[in-house]
């Protein structure tokens, strides 16, 4: 894909290894299922022609990359849907149930937006046909931040769009935002509630870059770089914004995991439908009700 490619900072080394050795079904394991009982935004609002149920599938497979190998089995099962939302949020993310040890979050409940509140410049929803590249984007820029011993990756951009992708929020860009609030950036997870009030989350071994701190805000996202990691509080119009190192490594301490992959991926290509999420369908569930919500989690 023709990508202009534009780097700042220094490429990320590869993820610090560990002594231990691992077992082979250690990590991250996605179970999606769709909640069919609301249509999806109109073609007024939304245009491309792609699906959520694919969409989701290729932002499932991007966080199982990242936390692919470390202590424990965490498995993660995403009911999603559309759903009248009140507010004029895109999505909303919402924590149903947490367990194991550590204690993840390990049931959630993620409601897409199907009749947003469009201010300008956002003219609408984009969704791509072909989620697994990112050909309706034109530039790809990687920014790194030096935390004091060593740099980090803090935001992959794709900018530049063309044809539908142009003044439109892409879905696939939400849906990876959403599962990234699933996996440790929900208020009402006792990962995230252990941090207390001081909005610092303190980088612990054995995770890289021990010692340091980052920043939360309102939602909570993340906080405090130069540059746009995916988490921030509000998503970028015309871009798809990619999880970059400051995320990965947020959450794997919030969820007490031990071995976020840091390295940066391809641009030329998003997921890896090799590993085989499981996905469903049901037409209905008590615990993911297509109404608006007001917990934290949102975007």
């Amino acid at each position: 894909m023709p990508f202009q490619r534009v780097v700042a900072g220094i490429a990320l080394a590869c993820a610090m290894a560990v002594a231990a050795p691992q077992p082979a079904f250690a990590g991250l394991k996605i179970n999606l299922i769709f909640v069919d009982n609301a249509p999806p935004a109109s073609p007024k609002i939304m245009i491309g022609g792609g699906q959520l149920q694919e969409i989701m599938q290729v932002a499932a497979e991007n966080w199982e990359r990242v936390f692919k190998s470390g202590n424990g089995n965490w498995k993660l099962t995403v009911e999603y849907g559309w759903a009248p939302l009140v507010s004029n949020l895109f999505a909303n993310e919402r924590m149903i149930s947490e367990g194991g040890n550590p204690s993840r979050i390990t049931h959630t409940c993620i409601l897409f937006n199907n009749n947003p509140g469009l201010f300008p410049p956002v003219a609408g929803l984009f969704a791509d046909p072909t989620p697994r590249d990112n050909s309706e984007y034109l530039s790809y820029t990687s920014n790194a931040v030096n935390m004091g011993d060593g740099w980090l990756n803090a935001g992959r951009v794709f900018s530049d769009p063309a044809g539908d992708a142009v003044d439109r929020i892409d879905v696939l860009q939400v849906a990876i935002h959403e599962i990234g609030h699933a996996l440790g950036l929900d208020g009402k997870y006792s990962g995230f509630i252990a941090q207390g009030d001081t909005r610092l989350v303190d980088l612990t071994a054995p995770r890289p870059f021990a010692g340091s701190a980052i920043l939360i805000a309102n939602g909570p996202h993340i906080d405090g770089f130069p540059h746009t990691p995916l988490m921030i509080e509000r998503p970028l119009s015309g871009a798809r914004q990619m999880i970059s190192g400051a995320d990965a490594l947020l959450l794997a301490q919030l969820s007490s995991f031990n071995r976020p992959d840091l390295t940066e991926p391809s641009p030329e290509e998003n997921g890896n439908d090799s590993r085989g999420i499981a996905m469903s369908t049901v037409s209905s569930s008590p615990t993911c009700p297509t109404n608006d919500a007001t917990d934290t989690g949102v975007w």
